[in-house]
């Protein structure tokens, strides 16, 4: 009986060695490429510069009616990946149509200037 309790744990130990090593054999996932990433962001930095798109997102929301604050925040990680967040003095809650009416705007805005369109993140500034 000790000789069979014996195998067993040898047995399981042999298991335990082969996972492990397997385990560490298996090839990790490849890491972002962040230095394109870097790049796009670059690029698109000196494009919303020099199209003065900030001003003329601020510029086009107040023409439809909407109180944006001056200065609007972006987030570049890649063409599929770029978002937008416009702060509102509005201070009343945000539906779905006006989400829907603002990304309109600035889809207008983007194709106007051949970029790649931005995911809309709209903000409620609270007014004290």
């Amino acid at each position: 009986m000790k000789k069979m309790m014996q195998g067993f744990f040898l047995l399981l130990c042999l298991l335990m060695v082969i996972f492990v090593w397997t385990g560490q054999q298996q090839p990790t996932a490849a890491p972002k490429n962040t230095h394109t990433s870097a790049l796009y962001a670059e690029e698109l930095s000196k494009k919303l510069q020099a199209t003065n798109f900030t001003q003329q997102v601020i510029e086009a929301l107040r023409e439809a009616g909407y109180s944006p604050d001056s200065t609007i925040g972006y987030l570049i990680d890649s063409p599929n990946y770029q978002i937008i967040t416009i702060q509102l003095h509005d201070g009343a809650e945000i539906d779905k149509s006006t989400e829907g009416k603002i990304q309109s705007i600035i889809n207008k805005l983007t194709a106007t200037h051949h970029m790649h369109p931005f995911i809309v993140n709209i903000e409620l500034l609270e007014i004290n």
